[in-house]
């Protein structure tokens, strides 16, 4: 039986016909990432898309080639972002504690203290901070520092007996326009 040959295109070709750089050089007239997959949160950053354009040119990668390191570029970052976050959660974790510790070593508020010391503090913290500055407060762990909780503590107290003194932020006594341009026809 005769093998049947089959037409020239539909051929496969032969090993040694392959490119032997794999197609990852020869550059295109321009590059087009498009089917590389960034994260919902992620863009690209123009001015170091051009570097890694010029970059690839230079070594004249195919758009294969480009994609390949792009992709793991695109993994690289994403990994160090995740580190990065995770890293500063321990780290602000860590801080948070160290706070929380101060705060009940205190010997002014901490201690057997700390409970009714707590309590009239966050009378304050209640009144004065609003939602965003208690969120603030809350993400840093600041809302633990000593130095907070006594600020509060002694606005709590100074609430409690009525005694709030104005602050350095009271609104300025106004002056009449004649005293302050005529002072000395007083």
């Amino acid at each position: 039986m005769e093998e049947e040959q089959q037409p020239i295109s539909a051929q496969q070709p032969n090993e040694a016909e392959l490119p032997k750089d794999g197609g990852y050089f020869g550059r295109p007239e321009a590059y087009d990432y498009k089917d590389i997959e960034l994260g919902a949160d992620m863009e690209y950053d123009e001015n170091l898309l051009k570097d890694f354009n010029e970059l690839a040119a230079k070594y004249d990668l195919s758009q294969k080639g480009a994609n390949e390191l792009m992709t793991m570029a695109v993994r690289l970052t994403k990994q160090t972002r995740d580190n990065f976050a995770k890293a500063l959660s321990t780290t602000t974790q860590s801080q948070i504690e160290s706070y929380k510790e101060m705060l009940r070593n205190d010997k002014e508020i901490g201690g057997k203290n700390l409970d009714s010391s707590l309590k009239v503090a966050n009378i304050a913290y209640e009144k004065f901070a609003d939602d965003e500055v208690q969120t603030l407060l809350s993400r840093s762990g600041l809302n633990y520092h000593p130095k907070i909780v006594k600020m509060f503590l002694e606005i709590g107290r100074q609430m409690d007996s009525d005694k709030i003194r104005p602050s350095a932020f009271a609104q300025p006594v106004r002056e009449a326009r004649e005293d302050i341009l005529f002072p000395s026809m007083q």
